[in-house]
């Protein structure tokens, strides 16, 4: 089984453990770590990570310092990364890209269209329907990063490193439903890189 890191950017636990069950679900061990409690050496003590949601705006300077061991261990680790939301936001901070306000808040199932193939999406159709739940979005992409899709809302609805296993979703995968279970199915694309 792969243990994978999961960091709680939530100021509670209790919207994190979605997200820490999917993961089970799909094969995973989950370690749980705070985002005070992060280091390039703690990500790589494990076979993945997955950077969660949060409420902050990482356009907002003292948010921007509030996580900046995380971007940094982001940076610095070897580790398999998957930001989620907000930590789709932080991984594109990390390297460089702006994170700005959208026009409108968004909290719904959207259309998310599949631009390239990618192990992130295998097995998956090109048309799936996410949960986007957010008020800021990644402007552009990050320097050498691919955009894996886009979505009704979100020009950039997922990106990828261009050599490392490293990914960022603005949606919210571990909020699917039995008519919509494509974030399920994302999640276990994820934890099936590891093995």
């Amino acid at each position: 089984m792969v243990k994978v890191l999961v960091v709680n950017n939530y100021p509670g636990r209790e919207r994190v453990v979605a997200l820490e069950r999917c993961l089970q679900k799909n094969g995973a061990e989950i370690v749980p770590a705070d985002l005070r409690d992060v280091s390039p050496g703690r990500f790589d003590s494990c076979d993945g990570v997955v950077l969660s949601g949060s409420p902050d705006m990482m356009s907002n300077p003292k948010i921007i310092m509030k996580f900046q061991q995380e971007a940094d261990a982001v940076l610095e680790s070897k580790a398999p990364i998957f930001g989620v939301c907000f930590g789709h936001q932080l991984v594109a901070h990390a390297y460089g890209a702006q994170v700005v306000k959208d026009a409108r808040e968004v909290k719904e199932m959207v259309e998310t269209t599949v631009l390239r193939e990618d192990p992130l999406f295998a097995r998956l159709p090109k048309s799936l329907v996410l949960m986007e739940s957010r008020y800021e979005v990644v402007k552009s992409l990050p320097d050498g990063f691919s955009r894996l899709a886009r979505s009704a809302t979100s020009k950039i609805a997922a990106m990828k490193h261009p050599t490392r296993i490293l990914y960022g979703v603005q949606f919210h995968p571990e909020r699917f439903t039995k008519a919509h279970p494509e974030g399920d199915r994302v999640l276990g694309n994820f934890v099936r890189m590891l093995r």
